[in-house]
């Protein structure tokens, strides 16, 4: 089974998403189902399911790609010329997306090969020529972050493509884009405002029972999950910042929220009926990972629509007056700067700064 993967340059975003970040790691199914371990990325997993689902009768196709020799050494023609040239075209973008030649300019020509092979076989109304116009749509949600190209795109495909296995999840994928814009917009609505209030049925820190409890200092919320990869590899950062404020008026609180099973503690464990043993266990994943900051379990989902979170992890950093100063960073990238973030505001209020390390 084939999984047509355009992997981008690395940058240690990729946010997971409900169950999908985004600029680090971007993943384009093709002929396959693709279901298990979705890459934290820029869309919610759900809607690279969606985007998936409506493929899955091209699953054959994939099997008889994976037993293609590479066209070099091929001695028969493909059985599938649409598949073939196709494979030979993700190949020269998965080539310029390992280059870091991510712009519309810089893949010009690539999707103008789109629009050839579309011309070419466009009156065969097949599902694998209808994922022709499928990938460039997702070339341009995924990688040029162009929702409103990707829409118009999607819309002909419905359009010239009925009754086919891309075109029945359209409408899906329209909504998907509709809930992205929704939370892209909230998340830029939040700056300067007052932080959306989280409400803690569970904290490592005694006593906390909600965001506004720690106003009057510098607050860091990092979202995450167990199941999180790219969550778990970005403690080591995180820890680094914690030691590094660790005498300052700073609290960094890693906010989940029940999940109905805990993750990467071992074998997965179930915990779907009982959240009381969910929240118990956190205690036992944080000495495992040695987290050394506060961790709760927040009434409001981990994919918290008031910040307008698309993928996690994701960082908000919070004012001492209580106002949302940063929205959407990854706690696992340099040019985050979470550290310097959080100087400005110690130095803004006033507030003491560590000591700097001889």
């Amino acid at each position: 089974m084939a999984v047509v993967i355009f992997r981008s340059a690395p940058h240690h975003r990729g946010p997971c998403r409900p169950l999908r970040e985004i600029r680090g790691e971007i993943i384009f199914a093709l002929w396959a189902i693709f279901v298990a371990n979705v890459p934290c990325m820029k869309l919610p997993r759900h809607f690279l399911t969606g985007l998936v689902l409506g493929l899955s009768a091209l699953a054959p196709l994939a099997a008889q790609l994976a037993a293609t020799p590479p066209l070099a050494e091929a001695k028969e023609p493909a059985v599938d010329p649409v598949m073939e040239e196709l494979t030979l075209l993700v190949n020269r973008i998965k080539t310029k997306l390992s280059a870091n030649q991510r712009t519309a300019e810089a893949l010009a020509p690539e999707l103008e090969h789109f629009d050839r092979l579309l011309a070419k076989y466009g009156d065969q109304k097949t599902d694998m020529v209808a994922s022709i116009p499928l990938m460039k749509a997702a070339l341009y949600i995924q990688v040029l972050d162009d929702p409103a190209k990707a829409r118009e795109l999607l819309l002909a495909l419905k359009r010239d493509f009925p009754g086919t296995q891309p075109a029945s999840g359209v409408d899906r994928l329209l909504e998907e884009l509709d809930r992205t814009a929704q939370a892209r917009a909230a998340k830029a609505a939040l700056l300067g405002r007052a932080a959306p209030e989280l409400n803690f049925k569970w904290s490592s820190q005694p006593g906390l029972k909600t965001l506004s409890g720690l106003k009057g200092r510098v607050v860091v919320l990092d979202f995450w999950a167990t199941w999180c990869g790219p969550c778990l590899s970005s403690f080591p950062q995180i820890r680094e910042h914690v030691a590094r404020f660790k005498d300052a008026a700073v609290t960094f609180v890693g906010v989940t929220s029940l999940q109905g099973f805990v993750a990467n503690l071992g074998e997965r464990i179930d915990t779907k009926d009982d959240p009381a043993r969910e929240m118990a266990l956190m205690t036992d994943f944080m000495k495992a990972k040695d987290m050394t900051w506060t961790v709760a379990f927040s009434e409001e989902p981990v994919f918290n629509p008031a910040y307008g979170i698309e993928g996690i992890p994701f960082v908000a950093i919070i004012a001492p007056d209580g106002t949302v100063r940063h929205a959407g960073l990854h706690p696992g990238d340099p040019a985050a700067d979470i550290s310097g973030k959080i100087e400005a505001l110690l130095k803004e209020f006033k507030l003491p700064l560590p000591e700097k390390k001889p």
